[in-house]
């Protein structure tokens, strides 16, 4: 198993994208920190995990991501339930759309205070129960981004500032605890299939072909919480780019997409934009055509 032994905290594990990665962290032998508002979904996913058989531990407790105390002592639990972290992923989230001179002035501090406060008070949070001894097996911080960065659509002014503030965020955490064992990496998705897009109808079998599912992104996580990853830090993933790759990979002759060295000269012919953009992060890519095998 990818993550065996590992302990892993996820907030905004209740359902979306959150939801699939406990799942797939926990079917990879981790143990998982399930946290966000609501105690019915958190039980629900908790359910799903230990259906599993995997044996792993799933530990649940809300909190307000905007609540610092709250958080802390989400915190604590997962602590008390099975000790340090190796992995924290920043994921819980919150948008609402409206033309900006209309924004109402409280949804706008909301959407800031969640996306923004909610990434730091998870940080400070976890901090103290990171597993910080070992430079060959690094504690990972990970950020649910969008693609909102740099793309910027319009009427989802406060959104877009958040995922800016993120992005600078993490670029300055990655140089301030360089030395203390701790990565910080982002991914950024596309449209996907959940509540913050789609409202109740996420997950009704009628998403449009361009929007993802929230276990489409869950190769990227596991890659940054696996050994692959240890010296990976302040990378951003963009999941529109990787996901082109998955498409690509799927029409390669197999003698090309034996793994990133084989493939890279085929991907620069073909996609030669995706090939820029993704050069540098070439163990993803032999990441994601190891999954596909």
């Amino acid at each position: 198993m990818l993550l065996k032994g590992k302990n892993i905290v996820i907030t905004g594990s209740g359902r979306g994208i959150g939801k699939a990665l406990a799942i797939a962290c926990a079917k990879e032998g981790a143990n998982v920190g399930l946290t966000s508002r609501t105690l019915e979904e958190l039980n629900a996913t908790k359910k799903e995990i230990e259906d599993l058989g995997t044996g792993v531990k799933a530990v649940v407790k809300t909190a307000d991501i905007t609540n610092f105390n709250e958080v802390i002592e989400a915190f604590m639990a997962f602590h008390d339930g099975f000790g340090l972290f190796n992995g924290v992923i920043a994921n819980a989230g919150y948008s609402r759309m409206w033309t900006t001179h209309e924004f109402i002035n409280d949804k706008f501090s909301e959407i800031l205070n969640a996306n923004v406060l909610g990434v730091f008070y998870t940080f400070k949070a976890a901090y103290p129960y990171l597993k910080k001894d070992d430079k060959y097996d690094k504690a990972r911080f990970i950020i649910t981004g969008s693609e909102a960065y740099p793309n910027a659509p319009p009427k989802l002014t406060a959104y877009v500032a958040t995922k800016y503030a993120v992005v600078g965020m993490q670029k300055a955490m990655a140089a301030e605890y360089k030395r203390e064992n701790i990565n910080f990496n982002m991914v950024l998705p596309t449209q996907v299939d959940t509540r913050l897009l789609r409202g109740k109808k996420a997950g009704d079998g009628n998403k449009p072909d361009h929007v993802l599912n929230p276990w489409d992104l869950n190769d990227f996580y596991l890659f940054l919480l696996s050994d692959d990853a240890n010296k990976i830090d302040n990378a951003l993933i963009f999941a529109w780019d990787f996901n082109e790759i998955k498409k690509l990979l799927a029409g390669t002759p197999s003698g090309k997409k034996e793994n990133w060295e084989v493939f890279k000269d085929y991907l620069a012919e073909k996609a030669p934009k995706i090939y820029e953009n993704v050069k540098n992060l070439g163990k993803v890519v032999d990441f994601i055509i190891s999954r596909s095998k």
